[in-house]
Formats: C-alpha cells, sequence, structure tokens
C-alpha cells in the first residue's frame, strides 16, 4: 500500500503552517492511506500563500468604492450594428466569414461548465431535457446541428464564388470547443459519445476543463468539502484563458490555421454559432475581441455595460453602475447613452488568445483578476467532523470574467446585434430566463423566418400548446438542418403551414 512520503508531507504541512491554512489537515490521521494519497496530490498541487493573495485582492477590490473620473460610453463610431449598418456592409462580412469558414479558419468555443441545477436537473446545461420544444432537441444538439448547416452553407458559398462544382470541395470544419468543469466533464463526454456527436467528426469536437480555485469561507479559510478534500469550485468563464493553454486547445487551434474563435454560453438558445456576419466584421476591422452586444431595454436591466474607464474598455456590472448614468438618455436617438450591454458573446483572434496565458503567469498583473461571489457552500465542520448544508451564505467563491480580457485588445469592436435573433438565455426554472421563454423566443424567431419568406403560420388542428408560460404557443419549429439563420425557405412563399417540427421540407403541412 502506497503511503505519501515523510519528507514532502512535512514540506507541504509546513506551507499550510506558513499561510495559517494549516487547518486543512484537522483529519489527516482519520484517513487511510490511500485518501491520505489522494489528498496529498491535492494539497500538494495548491498554492495556499498564493491564494491567501488571490483572495485579499478580489475581496479587498469588491469593498472598496471605485470613482469613475472617467466613466464614457462607447461612441457611435466603435459600435456598428446589423441592424443600422448598410445592406451591403453587412453583406460583405458575411461573405468574410463565410470564405474563412470554407478554409476551416474559424473555430467556437461554448463556455459548458454550468449545471441545470437551478432549473432542477443535475445534469450539464448543455444536455438538458427539458427545455419543451417540439422536436425534444437539447442545447447541445441544437449547437452541433448549426454548425454542421453552417458548413454546408460555407461549402455552397465557396462553390458558387468560385463557379465550379459543389462536389469539387471538401465539407469545410468548424472545429467546436466545448469548456466543461470538473462537475459537467464526464457527464459530457459521455453525452456527447452517446449520441455520435450529432453528426459531427469526434476529431473536430475538443472537450476541455476549466480550472478550479479553492473556496474560502467569509474570514479567508479555505473550507474543506469533505476530511480528505478542500472544497473547489470552477474558477469563472474568465477561465477559459488559462485552460486553452494548460489543456493544448490553443496549440491545436494554431496547428489547424484557425484565425478566429467565437464564444458564448451554452444555455443561450439564439446563439449564432460561429456567426458568419460577426467573424467578418472581426476580419475587416483586423479586431483582436469583437463583444457582440445587445441595447439595453431597460436602465435597471441586469446587464453589464460595455464602455470606457480612464481611457480603456471595460464592463461595468449593472450592480456597480450609477442608477442616474444608468438612465440618461442620447437626445439625438432617445436610446440609453450606456447601452452596449454584455451577453457573454464575443469573438477572439486566436493570436490574442496566444498572447493572454504570459500575462496571466506575471504575479503582478492586475487586469485579468479574481471577483468574488458570496455563496452557501456545504463544508465539514472542524469540530464535529460532519457535513454542513449552510442556509444561509458562508463562502466566498472566486471567478475570472472573460470580459475582463477586453482591456487587452489592441483594437476592440463591438457589434451590435437584434435581440430577438440573437438571445434567449435559460437561466430560471420559471419566469424570466426560463425553458418556456427560451422556447416562445425561439418560435417567435422561426416564425418571423417563415413571414419573411412569403409564408404564414397557423396552429396545428389540435391547437395551440397550453402551460408553455404567459401565452400559448403554437409548436412550431424549424430544425438547423434546414434554415441557419432563415435562409433556405424560399418554398413556402405564399402558403400557410401548420405548426410543427420542421426537420425536412416532407414535414411541412399545408392548408
Amino acid at each position: 500500500m502506497t503511503h505519501v512520503d515523510p519528507a514532502r508531507l512535512s514540506i507541504v504541512r509546513q506551507k499550510y503552517k506558513d499561510a495559517h491554512q494549516d487547518h486543512v489537515f484537522t483529519f489527516w490521521d482519520d484517513l487511510s492511506p490511500q485518501q491520505q494519497q489522494t489528498f496529498f496530490s491535492q494539497l500538494e498541487s495548491i498554492d495556499p500563500k498564493a491564494f491567501n493573495s488571490t483572495f485579499r485582492k478580489a475581496t479587498h477590490s469588491s469593498q472598496s468604492t471605485t470613482i469613475f473620473n472617467d466613466l464614457q460610453p462607447l461612441t457611435h463610431s466603435e459600435v456598428k450594428s446589423t441592424t443600422h449598418s448598410p445592406l451591403a456592409e453587412q453583406q460583405d462580412w458575411a461573405q468574410r466569414g463565410l470564405d474563412a469558414i470554407a478554409h476551416n479558419q474559424v473555430a467556437v468555443i461554448v463556455l459548458a461548465g454550468g449545471q441545470g441545477t437551478r432549473l432542477g436537473s443535475p445534469l450539464p446545461k448543455g444536455s438538458f431535457t427539458d427545455v419543451g420544444l417540439p422536436s425534444h432537441k437539447t442545447l447541445f444538439q441544437i449547437h452541433a446541428e448549426r454548425i454542421k448547416r453552417l458548413q454546408t452553407l460555407a461549402r455552397i458559398y465557396k462553390a458558387t464564388n468560385t463557379g465550379r462544382p459543389l462536389n469539387d470541395f471538401p465539407m469545410p470544419t468548424i472545429t467546436w470547443c466545448i469548456m466543461t468543469s470538473g462537475a459537467t466533464h464526464e457527464q459530457t463526454l459521455t453525452f456527447l459519445k452517446r449520441h455520435a456527436y450529432f453528426g459531427l467528426l469526434p476529431e473536430n469536437v475538443i472537450v476541455f476543463q476549466q480550472g478550479v480555485i479553492p473556496t474560502f469561507d467569509l474570514e479567508g479559510k479555505i473550507l474543506l468539502r469533505a476530511k480528505d478534500q478542500i472544497a473547489t469550485s470552477p474558477n469563472g468563464n474568465g477561465g477559459i484563458f488559462w485552460a486553452l493553454h494548460t489543456e493544448g486547445v490553443l496549440n491545436t487551434l494554431q496547428k489547424r490555421g484557425i484565425l478566429y474563435t467565437h464564444s458564448y454560453s451554452v444555455d443561450n438558445i439564439l446563439i449564432k454559432i460561429g456567426d458568419p456576419v460577426g467573424i467578418g466584421h472581426a476580419l475587416a476591422t483586423s479586431a483582436d475581441v469583437t463583444a457582440k452586444v445587445m441595447p439595453k431595454t431597460r436602465a435597471d436591466e441586469p446587464l453589464g455595460v460595455i464602455c470606457h474607464i480612464n481611457g480603456q474598455v471595460k464592463v461595468v456590472e449593472y450592480s456597480e453602475m450609477d442608477t442616474q448614468l444608468a438612465a440618461l438618455i442620447d437626445p439625438d436617438t432617445g436610446e440609453f447613452v450606456y447601452r452596449a450591454g454584455n451577453v457573454c458573446n464575443q469573438i477572439f483572434s486566436v493570436d490574442f488568445l496566444a498572447r493572454i496565458p504570459p500575462i496571466l503567469q506575471t504575479a503582478e498583473q492586475d487586469l485579468l483578476i479574481y471577483h468574488p461571489a458570496t455563496k452557501r457552500v456545504p463544508f465539514i465542520d472542524l469540530m464535529t467532523g460532519q457535513e454542513v448544508e449552510p442556509g444561509t451564505p458562508n463562502g466566498i467563491k472566486l471567478e475570472l470574467f472573460i470580459f475582463d480580457a477586453f482591456t487587452l485588445a489592441e483594437r476592440f469592436a463591438c457589434l451590435e446585434v437584434e435581440r430577438a435573433s440573437e438571445f434567449s438565455p435559460m437561466k430560471n426554472p420559471q419566469g424570466l430566463d426560463s425553458p418556456s421563454t427560451c422556447r416562445r423566443d425561439l418560435e417567435r424567431l422561426h416564425i418571423r423566418w417563415i413571414e419573411q419568406a412569403g409564408g404564414h403560420v397557423v396552429a396545428a388542428p389540435t391547437g395551440p400548446l397550453s402551460g408553455a408560460g404567459d401565452e400559448d404557443l403554437l409548436g412550431f419549429e424549424i430544425s438547423p438542418a434546414l434554415s441557419y439563420g432563415g435562409e433556405g425557405l424560399e418554398w413556402v412563399k405564399g402558403k400557410t403551414i401548420q405548426a410543427c417540427h420542421l426537420e425536412t421540407k416532407d414535414d411541412a403541412h399545408f392548408i
């Protein structure tokens, strides 16, 4: 039976004692040799002194009152819009994006570390099965099918643009990277394998884990999750930059010749994965970072706002924003002055991603810092050895935010897009941002596609769905295999179609 080397154990014990965190050894003598070996591996991988510093920096920063002496909104010239920019310009962006995809230069990265706990499910959000769509598809399936359709569109574009037969060109590849957490990694891998990656080639689907960080009590003491385990939590969506480096994903992207990545949150059911317009906009502006934003609909909407602070691009969280500034109206446009709502939907150049890891390795850097969140964290009582499920917040989790990297961009761009076409997150079991609002928003978008193509949708003879939220749904859905963004639906012009799940044209029932 393997035992922990006494000399190494002594060094690690002293390290924790010097950091005033040696309480983590409280139950050491109660553990079996195997438990000690496993626990020691975790203890040795953590630098308690460094994390003490991280905790102090994060909590001090959150407690201090920041005075924005030079808070300025983004200028009109800094923000392009898919609703206001000339059609010719948008077509140019789309063509640039399709060309990049056709040349295998685009990857997408889904931030999929979250579980569906708030939705009442232990599953990763991407494999959540209770969205309520007529097709019963999960978010992962929808995303994979959008990737497949976009690859097809890029192939068609390349053939059309060159005037050569479609068969002259192989199907292009959009590399799909999925960032998981310790809580979702194995479940995500199992789910994707069970469903054969929804038709994507396994070698083009890269599943990698973000890092974790110890969880602290309110005084900065590291919490134990078990007698032989330090409590940890995922290090936030900003963990993407370090994880891409340490997990070898960045190296793979570089070897594949990928120029741009589109990163997004898994729970946005309307996400335009690998959006050619967004990619093309980034190419046209040579941007390191392109943030896709939504115009805020009300002053107190819980969205962070992208703006300038002391000349740097920053995201000001809605909870930190001055209420009077948040309510300011531009007299020329009638819109909010601070309107660029951040929704975790961004395009990064691979060159930019490669510049981040060395910065993170610099101890004195203060651009990508941890942010504290007070949470209820299960822990082991050091006096009794019993697990405690706290009824009130008792711990502090530290997270990196992906948007903190915006300020590092030499060339930052902002693209405002239509909310109804691109943003409907699934966060709550009921009410706002819930499965019911997601399927409502997806149905509205798909009905709009049919109407824009000259058709009309009505309820099936069985009647509309009920109990789906504040209003009935017709039960209408268009598969990504049929249309990525409303294209290819000319065949419905002048026709009335009964609500159904349209996987192919043959599923349509006309009146």
